[in-house]
């Protein structure tokens, strides 16, 4: 794995100009701070009231994501900036590849009958078996900062992945992944882009997600059962008891809002079927402040796709309402998956807008 760029060797560079009052996007440096602290690279939006926090070293994911709501700065993402040691979700927005979800053995059962505790998932390609833990390995690894700059058109960091003997283990491609994250306007863009090499011998397969989970409440003192999610699907994908889709669906649509109070505890809620143009969700604080999440693809498997898997416990502190293009066991069941010829590259790009009323 290479190492990545010193966060310093760039952010000392950009300190001078960018330090300056008039200057309204910054680039600076700063360090997770508490146990197994961690450098961050942190991309802030002062006119339009956002800050963004990255950590490449871990997993490359959004650490931070920090809005400006009546003059004061909230923090939105549940534990943020937090690298403690802990039992459970982790929190934060880490990127799920090359698989969202778990996949499971097709002898599943039966092992479990045998009396096995299934922790990894596993898939088979050429009559070899591979390990794949759960939401894929790629948030587990350090990424390398390619660059980070700020100007008047706004802040932006990129990070990139590339396989190496060890991730060949677990999935035997060559590949390289990429993630541009931009502040501008109030606004915070993350694109990704995975490309399969020229020199693979075979079609790439994969699917993503993002594990992005808020704070519930948003604001404090407001109701967590009082925040409403608002999203236009259509169908929701059932699953077995163990999460692996059945191949049915059912209507569900939440286009007129449901109240996280209302909303299932712990259990992951897959959605589908958005209208052209309409894959977005929003996430709204009664006090008055909300969170639009929408994504877009540079192409679709055929359906069934989860494009929303949603999961959380609102009146625990966290809820996360997750951006997928992908389906539960997808590398075992070869549905919900991108494919990549050699020489070709998929991009994602998934926008959050914070909206104050």
């Amino acid at each position: 794995m290479p190492l990545p760029v010193p966060l310093s060797s760039i952010v000392l560079v950009l300190a001078v100009p960018l330090g300056l009052a008039a200057q309204p996007y910054l680039v600076q440096e700063a360090e997770s701070g508490g146990p197994n602290s961690t450098k961050l690279v942190v991309l802030r939006d002062d006119r339009g009231g956002l800050e963004a926090a990255i950590a490449p070293r871990r997993g490359g994911e959004l650490s931070s994501l920090r809005v400006r709501f009546e003059e004061r700065w909230i923090e939105t993402l549940y534990l943020a900036r937090d690298y403690s040691p802990r039992e459970g979700w982790t929190g934060k927005a880490p990127f799920l590849w090359p698989a969202a979800g778990r996949n499971f053995p097709p002898d599943l059962e039966q092992r479990q009958k045998q009396g096995e505790r299934f922790t990894q998932g596993a898939y088979e390609l050429d009559g070899k078996r591979y390990e794949m833990p759960i939401h894929g390995f790629a948030r587990d690894l350090p990424w390398t900062l390619e660059s980070a700059a700020a100007g008047e058109s706004g802040a932006r960091a990129k990070l990139s992945l590339a396989d190496n003997e060890e991730t060949r283990k677990l999935y035997p491609f060559h590949f390289r992944a990429s993630v541009e994250y931009a502040v501008n306007a109030g606004q915070l863009r993350m694109l990704y882009t995975i490309r399969s090499p020229a020199g693979n011998s075979e079609r790439m397969f994969f699917s993503a997600g993002n594990h992005i989970t808020f704070n519930t409440p948003l604001i404090e003192g407001s109701d967590p059962g009082e925040m409403l999610l608002v999203t236009p699907s259509s169908q929701e994908v059932l699953k077995t008891d163990y999460g692996v889709p059945t191949g049915e669906l059912r209507p569900r649509s939440h286009a007129a809002g449901i109240r996280l109070g209302q909303f299932e505890r712990l259990e992951a809620v897959s959605l589908t079927g958005y209208p052209e143009g309409g894959v977005y969700l929003v996430l709204s604080d009664p006090q008055g402040l909300s969170i639009r999440i929408s994504h877009r693809a540079s192409e679709m498997p055929p359906p069934p796709v989860v494009l929303f898997n949603i999961w959380g416990d609102a009146a625990g502190g966290f809820f996360s309402p997750e951006p997928w293009v992908g389906l539960q066991n997808s590398l075992v069941s070869r549905k919900g998956l991108i494919y990549l010829d050699p020489g070709e590259q998929f991009t994602w790009e998934i926008t959050i807008t914070p909206e104050r009323e």
